[in-house]
């Protein structure tokens, strides 16, 4: 992708429904592009995880588990062993970026269910930019061939 959005041609989209099954195609896809574009592995595993946390996020959240919505997420290879993915939703805006990172809870009575995606994608993401779009969201994930290890969030 040029510095003004126009894609290359080193590129491959993936358009998901707005279904958490749809998440299953998720890491194959992925896969496909590892073979592909020579991804590492750790960097291969940050995509897949990143990916699986933002989609469900956008798919339970942003649409509600309403079906007929869609995600599209695009993938280029940069350079050799910089990669980015973007996710473009039609979801009310939401910035992953500025959300407060909630506490980790370490009792049983303090569990709950959820609020740790945010925290997790921000460990696993190398850097990323979100760009809120007229009806729209767009998140833009770069990862290098070596990821920041977890307990580094960005931002």
């Amino acid at each position: 992708m040029t510095a003004n959005g126009a894609v290359r041609a080193s590129e491959d989209q993936l358009i998901l429904q707005s279904d958490i099954d749809e998440l299953t195609r998720v890491h194959p896809w992925i896969e496909r592009m590892a073979c592909s574009y020579a991804i590492p592995a750790d960097a291969q595993y940050s995509m897949n995880l990143c990916l699986e946390e933002i989609l469900s996020n956008i798919i339970r959240y942003g649409y509600s588990n309403e079906p007929g919505h869609s995600i599209a997420v695009r993938f280029a290879s940069i350079s050799e062993g910089d990669f980015l993915l973007v996710i473009e939703d039609h979801a009310p805006p939401f910035n992953p970026l500025t959300e407060p990172l909630l506490p980790i809870e370490d009792t049983l009575e303090g569990k709950r269910e959820g609020g740790l995606g945010i925290r997790l994608f921000r460990s696993f993401a190398g850097n990323a930019t979100y760009e809120s779009m007229p009806g729209g969201n767009r998140l833009s994930i770069r990862f290098l061939g070596s990821t920041p290890a977890p307990g580094k969030p960005i931002a």
